[in-house]
């Protein structure tokens, strides 16, 4: 072997890479910011959490300086539980005297864990000694496992991911082979040919979501408490959403490789800031608003509340997810217009 010339090579190839500066970024900006946002996003305390005490009790002054928790009180427990039954609060604390009562909106593991932990710090700088009992819970399963909130938005973001880089990859496929050119030269516009291939991948589209839900109930067991159709509905737009924004990324690209240059670096934050493995209530200022931008965001809420709270378009969260995700998609769609327009 001769050295020389591997080095020679090597050279080279660094050369190329230093003035490439799309190639740059993605081999050293790229890692070094996901890992600041795997940082900042994963193992925070969730805070702002809005909960009602019932009640009159020491315990309850303590509660009122965390610095997690947002303190409502109301005199009867039943009208506290239609709150939470609402979204209006993540729990109600009941203080009877005797022990404390927790009644959780149990969607959330790691938002109870902190409830949990804060009333017992409050037990422990009031009385020093109280039982506190779990109630029956108002949303989500007596005995939650992990999987119940990982699931919902693992959905999401293989809805999201797989449409984008199947339509992606296809269509800079389409581009570079001259079947674009022929098209637009027999007359087709922009936007007959990106509705055509979103219709195309539409079938593909239905069979994903349907492999995916029905997995996620059937296999895993995972709580189906809402209307399946409309769980269904939200994927499917998801889904052509993120179409749209696949078309939108290959309209920038010359290449299958440039394309998922400027794919990759989506999913990252999608994966760590939508609320898919920690909630958004523990990510700092700045992100948090970040994360309210992102359609995967409302769409893992919405999933999580049709399927473990049963929710259905008449709650916020849910219709306001259509309205976002749909939107969203739309102006993905007319920007790939507009950029294939362009081009052409």
């Amino acid at each position: 072997m001769n050295w020389a010339r591997v080095w020679a090579i090597a050279a080279r190839k660094f050369s190329s890479i230093k003035r490439d500066r799309r190639m740059f970024a993605f081999i050293v900006l790229m890692p070094a910011i996901q890992i600041l946002l795997f940082g900042y996003a994963m193992g925070a305390t969730p805070t702002d959490l809005n909960v009602i005490t019932v009640g009159e009790h020491p315990i309850l002054d303590e509660l009122a300086d965390s610095e997690y928790l947002i303190i409502t009180s109301m005199g009867d427990v039943q009208t506290a539980r239609d709150a939470v039954d609402r979204g209006d609060a993540w729990a109600v604390i009941e203080a009877n005297g005797s022990e404390i009562i927790l009644h959780f909106d149990a969607s959330n593991q790691q938002v109870m864990a902190t409830i949990q932990k804060e009333v017992q710090t409050a037990v422990q700088a009031s009385m020093g000694q109280l039982p506190i009992s779990q109630g029956e819970v108002i949303h989500g399963e007596q005995e939650p496992e992990f999987i119940d909130f990982l699931a919902p938005g693992i959905m999401v973001l293989v809805c999201f991911m797989f449409s984008i880089i199947l339509t992606t990859m296809a269509f800079v496929g389409e581009r570079n082979d001259g079947t674009l050119d022929r098209l637009f030269a027999a007359g087709v516009t922009p936007i007959e040919v990106l509705s055509g291939h979103i219709a195309a991948f539409s079938v593909v589209l239905v069979g994903q979501v349907a492999v995916v839900i029905s997995l996620a109930i059937g296999f895993f067991d995972i709580p189906m408490k809402g209307s399946i159709i409309l769980l269904f509905c939200l994927a499917l737009l998801l889904g052509w959403a993120s179409m749209c924004l696949g078309l939108l990324i290959s309209t920038k690209a010359d290449s299958e490789f440039k394309a998922m240059q400027l794919t990759m670096p989506l999913l990252f934050p999608v994966l760590l800031l939508s609320g898919i493995l920690w909630p958004v209530e523990a990510l700092p200022i700045g992100l948090s608003q970040f994360s309210q931008a992102l359609p995967t965001t409302w769409a893992a809420e919405a999933f999580r509340s049709i399927m473990m709270r049963g929710w259905g378009l008449e709650a916020a969260v849910v219709w306001k997810s259509f309205l976002y995700v749909g939107t969203f998609g739309l102006l993905m769609l007319l920007g790939a217009a507009r950029s294939l327009r362009i081009k052409t």
